[in-house]
């Protein structure tokens, strides 16, 4: 089979969460069945997977969102001659009627609209980007043949807005990610510093607010702790910093963009990783965290419960300062009692979130779709 994949989110900083999936998806397809010929579309000819003898690649430096992609993506998908296109967000362009497999991550638009970088702009504007974001979605939906989501809950809210959408889902799953290589014994010391660490945007559905509010309670309860945020600065997370000033708020450290190995170290340092967030489809940095034996505190929003499952995570429910604070508190009491309950739960969770299974129900998908 010649597959086509959308991979230019596939690059550096480009979106952590999406372009996670499409690597780790990759990189298990061509594990479990380099008998295909995959054309990956990529924003830059050298990637990880460029000198694998089952890829080629197509470079296509096309921004995502906006009118080149709408303009100049049909005719790059038409010209890989793929039996199947797989476009792995929603931005499939309205113009491209070929064999599509979409993978929809979820419907946050349709639930926080203002969690999006448009909303920041003039109103008209903003209302034109969602109307387009509506029209495009729906396109997307009515010709792809399969549409691949990460969990049920996702597939629900799926067939709840777009009924007709039903019989076309498939649920994937995601996985959780590789394991580091660190210095022998490293992976067994005990975390070095003293921080609880939060890990993502500060779209306003991330409820990083929630944990700034938090914070503001417990912070002198713990004199020698420190809030560690890891995220992209934008305008979001300067109303973050903003409000943090204000407050004048002790011990809040803005990290800006971590690299991945950085990012590992600060999961297995930290004394627990704090998501707050109001809605996910899936939530990749609680897995990312149980993973380097982080204890995690977590809403008990949206997907979050069906992918950390019981015993794995501190959950708290979502939108209270209360429960936040008494899930913070639950595990800085006791956090060697913490982490061990969360390498206990360890191997269940890669039992359950595996790349190489979510790769093989995608590649059944792309069979069924053909």
């Amino acid at each position: 089979m010649r597959i086509g994949i959308d991979a230019r989110m596939m690059t550096p900083r480009a979106t952590r969460g999406i372009g996670r999936y499409v690597e780790e998806l990759i990189r298990a397809m061509l594990e479990l069945a380099p008998n295909h010929h995959y054309v990956l579309v990529t924003r830059l000819a050298i990637h990880a997977f460029s000198s694998h003898p089952s890829v080629e690649t197509r470079v296509a430096d096309v921004p995502w969102y906006g009118l080149a992609e709408q303009l100049r993506m049909p005719g790059v998908f038409k010209s890989l001659k793929a039996d199947i296109v797989h476009v792995p967000h929603w931005n499939v362009p309205i113009l491209y009627h070929g064999p599509l497999v979409l993978t929809l991550h979820d419907l946050l638009l349709h639930h926080e609209p203002t969690s999006a970088r448009i909303s920041t702009r003039q109103p008209w504007l903003a209302a034109l980007k969602r109307w387009g974001y509506r029209l495009t979605l729906t396109s997307a939906i009515q010709h792809a043949k399969k549409i691949l989501v990460p969990t049920e809950f996702t597939a629900n809210d799926l067939k709840t807005l777009y009924p007709q959408a039903a019989a076309k889902v498939v649920v994937t799953g995601e996985g959780m990610g590789r394991k580091h290589i660190f210095p022998a014994g490293f992976d067994n010391r005990p975390p070095l510093s003293k921080f609880i660490l939060y890990v993502g945007s500060a779209y306003p559905h991330k409820g990083l607010n929630l944990l700034i509010d938090a914070w503001e309670a417990i912070c002198s309860h713990y004199p020698d702790m420190h809030l560690k945020i890891a995220g992209d600065e934008d305008v979001f997370m300067e109303r973050i910093r903003t409000t943090v000033q204000q407050r004048k708020l002790p011990r809040v450290d803005f990290l800006g963009y971590v690299p991945d190995e950085e990012l590992q170290r600060l999961y297995h340092d930290a004394q627990a990783l704090i998501f707050p967030s109001r809605f996910e489809g899936f939530g990749l940095p609680p897995l990312e965290a149980i993973q380097a034996g982080c204890p995690v505190v977590s809403s008990d929003a949206a997907a979050l419960p069906e992918v950390l499952g019981q015993g794995a995570a501190h959950f708290f429910k979502s939108g209270s300062k209360t429960d936040i604070i008494r899930a913070i508190e639950e595990v800085l009491k006791d956090t060697v009692a913490a982490r061990a309950q969360t390498l206990a739960v360890l191997p269940l969770l890669q039992a359950r979130h595996d790349w190489k299974q979510t790769a093989r129900r995608t590649l059944e998908a792309y069979e069924q779709a053909e």
